[in-house]
This record gives structure tokens, C-alpha cells and sequence, in this order.
């Protein structure tokens, strides 16, 4: 098995990795960055253990050389039967040689690019407006084309952040088209309440970076805790 995936969703690239490890049902996960690391060390994993189980292989090519990258599409070429992913940060283009040689050897290309679709806005505005229905509509739809609970998480914190300004009489250093829209969703809140909502937010994002809360979750529950005040 052979995929590239590439682009700057980290939350998409790890579950995409993780669901591919799951798939294969292998919990032997080998990370390599392929501009740190020789073929060599790599090659060790590409082969079955003496139980004939095969680990999954990370390979971290966004610094690679071109060198580097051609030696190890040779060793891939020994080992046809390994399970590689191969990890980009950057945006690829599809005539890029690197994609080019993945189909060539029948492997997913797959793109985690971040959208930035329309449907944040919506659902941002549903959401501080307290319209729930249509708030979870919008939110289904945006996970849908961009499920990165760290940037949904920053523009919670960017709208609160103008609710508040609103709230606590800095209105007039706001932009007047984000002005209009902040003054009708700051009836919803007391001051008390936006400052309850700051050090939520502030624990979600801490507890989501270092661990300790599922990224499928965080979002989900920041909604309806808002929809709660």
C-alpha cells in the first residue's frame, strides 16, 4: 500500500494516517522525516517482522531532496508489499513529480488542503445569533469540507472576541460590516457570561493541542455550551 497525502490540514493528515493504521489493523506506526533519515533506516520497517506482520510507514518528504526522493522510490520498488504513507505539508500540484511517481505505482494521492469555506460564517452567525437549528445545519456542512476544530476553534474565539469589544463599550474600533453584526449578537450575552466563554474556548483549545480531548468532539460541544449562555 502506497499513499501520498498532502496539504495543510494536520488534523486530516493524522486521521488519516491513524484510519489507515486501523484498516490494516497495525499498531506498529514508524514515523520517518526523509531529510533527517537515511533509506537505510527506513528499509529495516519496510519489511515484515519475524511474525510476518508489516509495521505502517510515515515518511515525512516535505524538506526532501530530489535525491533523496528518487533512492527511495527505488527501495520501494524492492519492497512492492510495504504499507507507505508518504506526508507533504505542502500544496502539491498534480503535475508535480512526486504525485506523478505515486500513480505510477498505483498508490492514493490524496489532498488535506484547507478550504476556508463559506459555511464558517454561516454557522458562526447562527450560532452567536442562537438560531440552533440552522446553527447545526451549517456546522454538518462545514465539517463536512473542513473538519479542522483548531481553525473553527480561532474563529469562535475572533467573533467572541468582537461580541466582547461590543459588550464592554470598544465597539467603534470594529470595522462597521463586523460592528452591525456584533451588536445584534451581543443582546444574547452578559459580561459575565462572554468572560465564562473566553476561558472555555481557552481550555478547548488547550486541551485539543496537547491531547487531551478528541478532535471529532471538541467542536460539537464549544457549540452547544455556546448555545447554552
Amino acid at each position: 500500500m502506497l499513499s501520498l497525502i498532502y496539504g495543510t490540514n494536520q488534523v486530516a493528515i493524522r486521521n488519516f494516517i491513524l484510519k489507515s493504521a486501523k484498516e490494516l489493523r497495525t499498531s506498529a506506526i514508524k514515523e520517518y522525516n526523509l531529510s533527517d533519515v537515511s533509506e537505510n533506516s527506513i528499509e529495516a520497517t519496510l519489511q515484515s517482522d519475524l511474525f510476518g506482520e508489516s509495521a505502517l510507514n510515515v515518511i515525512d518528504i516535505s524538506k526532501a531532496l530530489k535525491a533523496h526522493l528518487e533512492k527511495l522510490f527505488e527501495l520501494f520498488k524492492r519492497y512492492p508489499g510495504a504499507n507507505v504513507i508518504l506526508v507533504s505539508s505542502k500544496d502539491l500540484e498534480s503535475t508535480s513529480s512526486v504525485v506523478k511517481v505515486v500513480k505510477a505505482f498505483k498508490g492514493k494521492v490524496i489532498p488535506a488542503t484547507l478550504s476556508r469555506p463559506n459555511e464558517v460564517f454561516r454557522y458562526l452567525d447562527d450560532l452567536f445569533n442562537k438560531r440552533e437549528s440552522n446553527c447545526y445545519k451549517n456546522l454538518q456542512k462545514l465539517l463536512e469540507v473542513d473538519n479542522d476544530p483548531i481553525y473553527i476553534l480561532v474563529m469562535l474565539q475572533y467573533q467572541l472576541k468582537n461580541i466582547a469589544m461590543v459588550k464592554f463599550g470598544l465597539g467603534r474600533k470594529l470595522p462597521s460590516f463586523q460592528l452591525s453584526a456584533a451588536q445584534k449578537q451581543a443582546q444574547n450575552f452578559n459580561e459575565e457570561g462572554i468572560l465564562e466563554l473566553y476561558g472555555l474556548l481557552y481550555s478547548y483549545d488547550v486541551a485539543l493541542k496537547t491531547g487531551k480531548i478528541a478532535p471529532e468532539i471538541v467542536i460539537p460541544l464549544a457549540t452547544q455550551k455556546i448555545l447554552m449562555r
